[in-house]
């Protein structure tokens, strides 16, 4: 890809003259830094994947938003770096806060139907067409750390990830995934037993 066709990379912190690191610790400074720096194609990134501890960050457009911008969407602690990506992040929205606030975002552009199930999830195709479009729009970076928690909380602070669930519009993008499955069915409770037929 070419420079000029590359996306703008944003991120609050770390990449914005008008902010400084100066206020945070110097491993939550180190954390930003691995997670801000050069990004390759996501599935050569996901094929370099550590199996050890470490944060993970999100970068592409906010659905909705300027198509241009390349954002960090979300930060996430990992036990496994390989197993949170790629068997949460990159494929169950039961598992994944970051895809529960995509589809939220993208509910009507990828045609989703979530549904209960002991939790809200989405049927297998759309889970197929979620997964091809974070691929075809998102980009990884990760940092393989044993302290992850404790300056996970900082990470986030310094970074401000466009899509936390915390704020706007990660917050009403989650809400909007949730309603979207209508009421939580009744368990019934005290039925009559089940008898094989």
């Amino acid at each position: 890809m070419s420079a000029s066709a590359r996306p703008r990379r944003t991120c609050d912190v770390p990449l914005s003259p008008a902010r400084t690191l100066e206020h945070v610790s110097d491993p939550v400074r180190a954390a930003v830094a691995a997670l801000s720096g050069p990004l390759a194609p996501l599935d050569e990134t996901v094929a370099g994947l550590a199996r050890e501890p470490g944060l993970v960050a999100w970068w592409g457009p906010v659905p909705g938003g300027d198509a241009g911008a390349e954002v960090v969407l979300a930060v996430g602690a990992a036990t496994m770096l390989r197993n949170r990506v790629t068997r949460q992040d990159l494929y169950r929205t039961g598992v994944s806060e970051l895809r529960r606030v995509l589809a939220g975002l993208l509910l009507d552009e990828l045609d989703l139907a979530p549904a209960w199930a002991a939790e809200v999830v989405l049927p297998r195709a759309d889970e197929e067409r979620l997964t091809a479009w974070m691929r075809a729009h998102l980009r990884l970076s990760w940092t393989a750390r044993d302290d992850r928690r404790e300056v996970l909380p900082g990470v986030i602070a310094a970074m401000t990830p466009a899509l936390d669930p915390a704020r706007e519009p990660g917050r009403s993008a989650l809400q909007r995934y949730l309603d979207a499955a209508g009421q939580r069915p009744e368990r019934v409770v005290g039925g009559p037993p089940f008898k094989r037929p």
